[in-house]
C-alpha cells in the first residue's frame, strides 16, 4: 500500500531509536505539532502491523518498536521500496498545469492533467479558472474547447515573460543559480515538491545550460565586466527559454524603431557576437530580434564594477549624479542624518541607477526578493526610499516600481549603518531577574552581533530604580523580562537572542539616535576607586566561597533547589529564603548553556550578604525545560548567588563566570572534569586579567 511521506519519516525515527521516544520529540524532528504526530501514528501502526511489527506504547514514557535489530533492518529495507502517495497542493497543481500550457501551445486534454495531478476534472477546471486570472496579467488568453482541449493564445514576448516569472515565483535566486550551475538538488523530504518543480524546469532546456554558461563567461571577458548574480541568472534564463522556443519554431519580434535605436548602443555589438556564437554552437538560426533582447539585458544588467570603467565620471554621468544628490538630500531631511559626504552612497546610487532606468524604459522586470521583508522590517526607511524613487520617476518621466524603491532602501540602509558605527555607540544595560546568569550570556551575544552597542552595565530587575538608571545615561535596556516601570526603552529578548529579536534591536538602532554624552563617558577618580574596590571585594568573596560538589544525586529541580539552598546557608530561615528566591527565578524558565550542557542556577537574595559560586556535578545527566521551551540535557549545574542590595560590580563578577562558561574552553573543561584547584586557578587567572581591564577606565577631575 502507498503511505504518506510523514508516515515514512516517523517509522524511520522509530527505527533509529532503541529506547522509548515521546511524540513531542518526534514532532520536533519533523517540525510539526504533537497533535499531527498523534494523528499519523494510526497509519504508522497499520503499516507496521502489515509487516508483522508491534508498536509498543507506554503511558508517560513514549513509544518504540518491539522487535529485534534484524527486524529493524528488514523494515528499513521494505521502507526504501515503499511507494509514497503523491498529493499536490492547489498551488503545485497550478504550477504543473501552467508549465505544460506555456511549454507547448498545442491543445492539452483535461484528462492528461487529471492523471498527472491525481484529481478530478472538476478540480482541474477550478484550477484553470484561477490560472486564467494569472495569465490575464500577461495579456495571454486561456482557450478551452470541448473535445479539443485547453491551450494559450498570446504574443511570443508575453509567453516568454510569463514563463520567466513563473520560474522566479517558484525558485529563489540561489536555487536558480545552483540550477544553472548544474548543482541543484533537494533532499528526499522535498521529493513531492520536486515532482511539480521538475515539470516547471521543462520550460528551459537544461541540456543547453552548460554551453550557455561558457559563452556568457566569454561575454564577460569581452566586456571586462562580471555580471551580478541576478543579472547572470536573468540573461541565462532568457537565453535558455529563447533557444527552447526557437527550436520549437517560435520566434520573437521587436519594434523596428526600438531595434534601430538599440543598434546604436555599444552593448549591441557584444550581444551580436554572443548570439552568433550560440547560433553556430546549437546549429539554429537566431533572428536579429533576439540580439535586441540580449542587448536590453546587458543594458539593464548590474555587475561588480562598471562595464568599461569602475569609476563614475562627474561630467559624463552628471545627470545621474544630479538625480542621486537630490535623492540623498531628500533622505537626509527625512532621516535626520547627514549623508552628503558619503561618497560610497553617491557612487553606489549612480552606478545602480543607469541599468535601473534602462530596465524600466525597456520594460524589463525589476525583481527584488527582499521586497516584502524590507517593507515589513524597515517600514520607515522604505517610505523614505519611495520618496527618493519619486524624484527619479519625475526626472526620467518613468514609473518606478516598489521593487526598485526597496533597492534604494538597501543603499540608504547601508549608508545609515556606516554613519552610525563610528559616530553612534548606543549605551545599553543588560537586565535579568538576578543580574547574574542570563545577563552575561546575553551581553556576550550582543557584543558579537552588534558593533554599535556598548553594554555598559548588567542590572537586576528585582531592585530596578529609575533614578539610578537615569545616572547611567542609557539609550536602551535589553532585558530577559519585561520592565513596565522603566523610563528607558526596553527590548525583551531571550538570552540566546534569536533572529527575530536581533531584527527588533536593529530596527530600534535604525529608528533612534544615541544620546549626546556631555561628560564623554568618563568617571571621577573617586568613582573609579570605589568601582575597583567593589570588583576586588566581589572577586575575593567568589574565590573564598567557591565549592565543588561531585557525584550529586539529582531527583528533580525542586530537590536541587532545596539542596542548593542548604549548600549556601545552614540556618533554616535563611535556607528557606534562598530556596524561595531560587524557585522564583526558576519559575521564569531555567537558564541553560545548551551547547555545553550547563544549567545556571542563580538568584539575588536577602539571605546572603556575600557572593557565592559552586559547581555541582550530578552522577548522571538529566533533562530540563530551558527558558525558551526546548528540552536540554544537563551534565553540570553552576550555582551563583548575590546579595539583593549588593554592588553592580559584585554582580558583574558573577556574570563574568557565565562569560567564561560560554567562551573559555579551558575553564569549561575544568568545570566538567577538573579538580577544585583547576577551577580555582582558572577563576583566579581570568579575574586577574578582568581586574586589569577595569583598572584602565579613564577618569577626569571633578569640576569646581
Amino acid at each position: 500500500m502507498k503511505i504518506s511521506s510523514r508516515t515514512k519519516k516517523i517509522i524511520k525515527i522509530l527505527i533509529e531509536n532503541d529506547d522509548y521516544i515521546v511524540t513531542e520529540k518526534i514532532a520536533q524532528k519533523l517540525d510539526v505539532s504533537s497533535r499531527t504526530v498523534l494523528r499519523e501514528l494510526k497509519k504508522v501502526e497499520k503499516w507496521l502491523r502489515g509487516n508483522d511489527i508491534q508498536l509498543e506504547k507506554k503511558k508517560g514514557t513514549g513509544i518504540r518498536l518491539n522487535c529485534s535489530a534484524a527486524d529493524k533492518n528488514r523494515i528499513a529495507e521494505l521502507l526504501e521500496f515503499e511507494a509514497v502517495d503523491r498529493h499536490f497542493t492547489p498551488e503545485e497543481r497550478k504550477m504543473i498545469i501552467l508549465s505544460e500550457l506555456l511549454r507547448d501551445q498545442r491543445p492539452n486534454k483535461l484528462y492528461a492533467f487529471t492523471r498527472v495531478c491525481n484529481v478530478s476534472e472538476a478540480t482541474i477546471s477550478h484550477d484553470l479558472d484561477e490560472i486564467e486570472g494569472w495569465l490575464k496579467e500577461y495579456q495571454i488568453k486561456l482557450i478551452r474547447k470541448p473535445g479539443l482541449g485547453v491551450y494559450l493564445e498570446g504574443k511570443e514576448k508575453d509567453i516568454r515573460k510569463a514563463s520567466i516569472n513563473l520560474l522566479y515565483q517558484n525558485f529563489n535566486l540561489e536555487e536558480i543559480l545552483l540550477l544553472l550551475q548544474d548543482k541543484y538538488s533537494e533532499p528526499e523530504e522535498k521529493l513531492r515538491k520536486n515532482l511539480s518543480k521538475n515539470r516547471l524546469l521543462n520550460l528551459i532546456g537544461l541540456d543547453t545550460i552548460n554551453l550557455l554558461d561558457e559563452y556568457i563567461k566569454k561575454l564577460e571577458n569581452r566586456m571586462s565586466y562580471q555580471l551580478a548574480d541576478d543579472a547572470y541568472a536573468a540573461l541565462m534564463v532568457h537565453l535558455a527559454i529563447a533557444l527552447k522556443r526557437i527550436k520549437d519554431g517560435e520566434e520573437i519580434t521587436v519594434n523596428q524603431e526600438v531595434l534601430d535605436n538599440l543598434k546604436g548602443k555599444k552593448e549591441f555589438v557584444i550581444a551580436s557576437e554572443l548570439v552568433s556564437s550560440i547560433a553556430e554552437a546549437f546549429k539554429v538560426e537566431i533572428p536579429e530580434a533576439e540580439i535586441a533582447y540580449v542587448t536590453m539585458h546587458l543594458m539593464g544588467s548590474k555587475g561588480r564594477g562598471g562595464i568599461y570603467n569602475d569609476e563614475i565620471s562627474m561630467t559624463e554621468d552628471y545627470h545621474l549624479v544630479n538625480i542621486s544628490r537630490k535623492m540623498i538630500e531628500k533622505a537626509e531631511i527625512e532621516l535626520g542624518i547627514y549623508l552628503e559626504d558619503d561618497e560610497e552612497l553617491l557612487v553606489g546610487l549612480v552606478r545602480h541607477l543607469e541599468p535601473t532606468i534602462n530596465r524600466i524604459k525597456l520594460k524589463l522586470d525589476i525583481r527584488n526578493p527582499l521586497l516584502e521583508e524590507i517593507k515589513e522590517k524597515y517600514a520607515e526607511l522604505f517610505e523614505v526610499s519611495k520618496q527618493c524613487a519619486a524624484i527619479l520617476a519625475e526626472k526620467e518621466n518613468i514609473e518606478v516600481p516598489e521593487s526598485e524603491a526597496a533597492y534604494i532602501a538597501m543603499h540608504l540602509g547601508s549608508a545609515v549603518e556606516r554613519k552610525r558605527k563610528p559616530q553612534q555607540k548606543f549605551r545599553a544595560a543588560v537586565a535579568c531577574t538576578s543580574g547574574i546568569g542570563a545577563s552575561r550570556l546575553l551581553a556576550s551575544r550582543l557584543s558579537k552581533e552588534f558593533e554599535n552597542i556598548e553594554v555598559t552595565t548588567l542590572i537586576s530587575t528585582l531592585d530596578f530604580d529609575n533614578q539610578e538608571i537615569d545616572n547611567l545615561n542609557l539609550d536602551l535596556i535589553i532585558s530577559t523580562v519585561a520592565i513596565p516601570e522603566s523610563e528607558v526603552p526596553v527590548i525583551v529578548v531571550n538570552p540566546l537572542l534569536n533572529e527575530k529579536q536581533q531584527q527588533e534591536i536593529n530596527d530600534f538602532l535604525l529608528k533612534n539616535r544615541a544620546k549626546n554624552k556631555s561628560r564623554n563617558n568618563k568617571i571621577t577618580l573617586e568613582e573609579k576607586l570605589e568601582m575597583i574596590n567593589n570588583y576586588n571585594q566581589g572577586i575575593l568573596e567568589v574565590l573564598n566561597n567557591f565549592q565543588l560538589i561531585n557525584d550529586y544525586s539529582f531527583k528533580n529541580t525542586a530537590g536541587l533547589i532545596e539542596d542548593a539552598a542548604a549548600l549556601l546557608k545552614d540556618e533554616p530561615e535563611q535556607r528557606e529564603r534562598i530556596k524561595e528566591d531560587l524557585s522564583m527565578r526558576e519559575e521564569k524558565g531555567s537558564t541553560v548553556l545548551k551547547h555545553n550542557q550547563i544549567m545556571l542556577l542563580h538568584c539575588q537574595s536577602r539571605a546572603v550578604n556575600e557572593h557565592y559560586f559552586a559547581v555541582i556535578r550530578p552522577q548522571e545527566s538529566f533533562e530540563i525545560i530551558a527558558d525558551n521551551g526546548s528540552v536540554a540535557e544537563i551534565r553540570i549545574i553552576v550555582l551563583m548567588a548575590a546579595p539583593l542590595k549588593g554592588s553592580t560590580q559584585g554582580r558583574e563578577v558573577l556574570s563574568e563566570i557565565s562569560h567564561l562558561l560560554i567562551e573559555n574552553q579551558d575553564f569549561i573543561a575544568a568545570v566538567n572534569s577538573g579538580s577544585r584547584e583547576n577551577i580555582y586557578y582558572g577563576l583566579s587567572e581570568h579575574f586577574d586579567y578582568f581586574l586589569q581591564q577595569k583598572s584602565t577606565v579613564k577618569y577626569h577631575k571633578e569640576e569646581n
